[in-house]
């Protein structure tokens, strides 16, 4: 896992903007039908993680820009903790974007989990542009596929977890 800084992530991108880099793709993903409303059970939360890491980190680097934190129970020394164990002590603020190759698959499941866990803001997405995640601190998730087939097999995974949908948009 790298922890990067969102120029520093631009630069990988080959892009401007980070925040535009992000808009563009989830203007070009398929929405999965709406809304999940986000598991507060730990070990639904653990499955999840473990899920969305297998099906991100297939062929492409991953991505995760945590935008909001603080807003709710946390246990920040855990989240920092984990980043000094890789040489890394900047704060979120400075460094919000996290990069992990194909072969930091359980490093990917840490961080997601406890992004899910610590009710904070992210955007979670593969290099290659095949999928997004939105993370909000209001207690749901969207999900975004580029191909139908995609889009079938992550609603069919999600009613499998039991992960119910908000309203439908």
């Amino acid at each position: 896992m790298k922890v990067l800084t969102s120029v520093d992530a631009n630069r990988l991108l080959e892009s401007d903007d980070f925040d535009s880099f992000i808009s563009r793709l989830a203007a070009r993903l398929v929405f999965v039908e709406g809304a999940y409303a986000k598991p507060t059970s730990a070990g639904l939360l653990i499955a999840l993680s473990k899920l969305f890491a297998y099906r991100l980190v297939q062929d492409a680097p991953v991505c995760i820009y945590v935008t909001a934190w603080g807003i709710a129970a946390e246990i920040p020394d855990l989240f920092y903790g984990y980043r000094r164990s890789i040489g890394d002590s900047r704060p979120l603020i400075e460094a919000p974007v996290h990069w992990f190759e194909q072969n930091e698959e359980e490093a990917l499941v840490s961080v997601l989990f406890m992004i899910f866990a610590f009710c904070w803001d992210a955007w979670i997405f593969d290099i290659s542009g095949r999928t997004l995640i939105k993370v909000s601190h209001d207690g749901w998730l969207e999900i975004r596929a580029n191909e139908q087939e995609a889009v079938r097999d992550i609603a069919f995974d999600m009613h499998e977890y039991g992960v119910p949908l908000l309203n439908h948009k």
